[in-house]
C-alpha cells in the first residue's frame, strides 16, 4: 500500500515536472518568437536592423542580441555592436499598461558612425502611430562598454569627432508623456563617463584632442589636453586670406568640480564650480605680412553676453603656465617671442547672464626676469563694455626684452625698471589711465633698417625727450597720464598694449609730475 502511494506520488511529480518543462519551453519559444516579431515589425522603416543571433531567458526577463548592425537608409548613421543585452524585463507593467521597464540595458563594443548634416534628411519619417506617446520607459541602469564614436560631415569627408574606448553608465532613466515635453525628454540619476583619445575638428584651421577623460558631475579629470593649428606656420599662411593666429596649446592636466547642465529655461544652462588648469603651455604666432582682419572684435563683456547659453563658472585656476607670442613683420627676419613664465591666475565669477563682475588676477615672470601682476575686472551685462585693469612690474632688467623689441620695433632699450604701477579704465571705444614708474639708466636705441647697427640720429632725438632716471618726486617716481582710442578691429589685449605703450611714452618723455586735485 505504501509502495503504491509512493509510486503514485512519483508519477504525479514527474507529470508535474513534465508539464512545467513543456510550459516553460513553450513560454520560452513564444517569448523568443514574440521578440523576433517585435524586432521585425516595430523597427522604423528608415532603419535596417540585422543581427547574428538572438537568445532569451523568460525567467530572468533577458534578451540578448549578438553581432548587431543598424543602418539608416540615408546613411545618417551606422551602428555595429558585438552585443546588446536587456535584463530584468518587467512583464506585469508590459502586459497591463504597455510600459517598458528593465533593470539593465547594456551596449557592448559598439562602433557608431554619425553623419553630420544640415539638410532636412535628418528628420525621421513618422510611422503614423501615436501609441508611443503614452508609453512609459524605465531603465534602472544603461551602459556602453568599450565603445567608439565617429562623426563625419559626409561619408567622403574627414572625421569631425572621434572618441575611443567609451565607457558610459547612467542610472534611473525615466521617459513618460510629461518628460517628453522637456528639452531633455527624460530624467536620469547618476552618470559617469570614461574615454580615451578624443579628437575634435574645430574648423578649417584648428583641432582639439585629449588622451583621457574621466567624467562625473562631482569631479572630472582630463589628461594631455591639446588645441593646435592643423598646419605649420608657413602652411597656414599660404591658406589664409587675412591674419589668423597660429595656436599651440598643451595642458598636462585639467580638472572640473561640480558640473551641472540643464534646460530650466529656453537656453541651456551650464554651471561649473571650479576648473583647474595645470601647467598650460600656450604659443601664439601671427603673420603680420598677411592682410589685416578688419572685422569687429568683441570685448569680453559682449563675447560672454552673446553666448547662446547661461554660463556660470565660479573659479578658474591656472597653475605654472607659460605664454609666448611672436609676430612676423618682415619676410627675412625671424621673429622673437614675448614670454610670460611661471604664470598663475585666478578667474572668479565668469558668467554670461548672471550678475556681478568677472574678476581676473594674474601673476607671471616677464621674459623670465621681472615680476608682472595684472588685476582686471569687467561686467558682462555692461552694454558699454566697461572694464578696469591695474597692474605692477618690478625688478625688470629691460635688456631681457630686447630680442622681441629688435624684431618688432627695430629698437632696443637698456636700464632697470625697479617698480611700475598702472591703472586703465575704459569701455568699447576709449580709455584713460595713469602710470608711475621708478627706473634707472633708462635709454632707447633705434636700430637701422637691417637691424645690424644703430641709427645714431634717431637714437639721439628719442633720448633728448626721454628722462634717463625717474627722479621727479622724493620717492623716485615719474608719473604719466594717457587717453587712448580703441581700434575696434583689434583684440582686447591689443587695446591693453596700446594703453601701456601710451603710458610708458608719457611717463618717460612727459613732465613726469603727479597731478594734484
Amino acid at each position: 500500500m505504501v509502495h503504491r502511494r509512493t509510486v503514485r506520488k512519483r508519477t504525479v511529480a514527474l507529470w508535474a515536472i513534465f508539464i512545467l518543462v513543456v510550459l516553460g519551453v513553450t513560454a520560452q519559444l513564444l517569448f523568443t518568437n514574440k521578440v523576433k516579431y517585435a524586432l521585425a515589425k516595430n523597427v522604423p522603416p528608415h532603419l535596417n536592423l540585422e543581427y547574428g543571433s538572438l537568445s532569451t531567458n523568460i525567467l530572468l526577463g533577458s534578451i540578448t542580441l549578438e553581432d548587431i548592425s543598424l543602418d539608416h537608409n540615408a546613411q545618417l548613421f551606422n551602428l555595429q555592436a558585438r552585443q546588446i543585452k536587456v535584463s530584468g524585463l518587467g512583464y506585469w507593467a508590459l502586459l497591463t499598461k504597455g510600459d517598458i521597464s528593465v533593470s539593465d540595458f547594456s551596449l557592448n563594443e559598439p562602433v557608431m558612425v554619425l553623419q553630420k548634416t544640415k539638410t532636412d534628411s535628418t528628420k525621421t519619417p513618422s510611422n503614423g502611430s501615436k501609441k508611443s506617446d503614452s508609453t512609459r520607459i524605465a531603465i534602472g541602469n544603461f551602459s556602453i562598454n568599450n565603445g567608439q564614436l565617429e562623426v563625419v560631415e559626409n561619408p567622403s569627408d574627414s572625421t569631425q569627432l572621434s572618441i575611443q574606448d567609451i565607457n558610459f553608465s547612467v542610472s534611473d532613466i525615466h521617459f513618460d508623456p510629461e518628460t517628453a515635453q522637456n528639452k531633455i525628454p527624460f530624467t536620469y540619476g547618476n552618470y559617469e563617463l570614461h574615454t580615451q583619445k578624443l579628437y575634435y575638428d574645430m574648423g578649417p584651421y584648428e583641432f582639439l584632442q585629449l588622451d583621457a577623460l574621466q567624467f562625473t558631475p562631482e569631479e572630472s579629470h582630463i589628461t594631455n589636453f591639446v588645441l593646435q593649428s592643423k598646419y605649420s606656420r608657413d602652411e597656414l599662411s599660404k591658406k589664409l586670406r587675412v591674419e589668423h593666429d597660429h595656436y599651440d596649446l598643451a595642458i598636462n592636466a585639467m580638472s572640473l568640480k561640480q558640473f551641472q547642465f540643464g534646460f530650466e529655461t529656453e537656453e541651456p544652462q551650464l554651471h561649473i564650480q571650479e576648473i583647474t588648469l595645470q601647467e598650460p603651455h600656450f604659443q601664439v604666432y601671427r603673420d603680420k605680412l598677411l592682410p589685416d582682419d578688419t572685422s569687429h572684435k568683441k570685448l569680453y563683456n559682449q563675447a560672454l553676453r552673446d553666448l547662446p547659453l547661461d554660463l556660470q563658472v565660479d573659479t578658474i585656476a591656472i597653475q605654472k603656465g607659460t605664454l609666448s607670442y611672436e609676430e612676423r613683420l618682415e619676410l627675412d627676419v625671424d621673429p622673437n617671442s614675448l614670454r610670460f613664465t611661471e604664470l598663475t591666475a585666478t578667474i572668479n565669477n565668469l558668467h554670461s547672464k548672471k550678475e556681478g563682475k568677472v574678476q581676473v588676477n594674474a601673476e607671471a615672470q616677464l621674459m623670465g626676469d621681472g615680476f608682472l601682476s595684472l588685476d582686471w575686472s569687467f561686467d558682462p551685462q555692461s552694454k558699454s563694455n566697461d572694464f578696469l585693469a591695474s597692474g605692477t612690474l618690478s625688478d625688470f632688467k629691460t635688456e631681457s626684452i630686447n630680442p622681441f623689441l629688435k624684431t618688432n620695433l627695430r629698437a632696443e632699450v637698456s636700464g632697470d625698471v625697479n617698480q611700475m604701477y598702472f591703472t586703465i579704465s575704459g569701455n568699447e571705444v576709449k580709455s584713460t589711465g595713469e602710470m608711475k614708474m621708478n627706473y634707472d639708466e633708462f635709454e632707447f636705441v633705434v636700430l637701422k633698417k637691417d637691424r645690424l647697427g644703430v641709427n645714431k640720429l634717431l637714437t639721439a632725438v628719442v633720448n633728448i625727450f626721454a628722462r634717463k632716471n625717474s627722479d621727479t618726486d622724493p620717492e623716485g617716481y615719474r608719473y604719466g597720464y594717457f587717453d587712448v582710442e580703441r581700434n575696434t578691429d583689434k583684440s582686447f589685449f591689443n587695446y591693453l598694449w596700446i594703453n601701456l605703450k601710451a603710458g610708458l611714452l608719457d611717463t618717460v618723455t612727459g613732465k613726469g609730475k603727479k597731478k594734484t586735485d
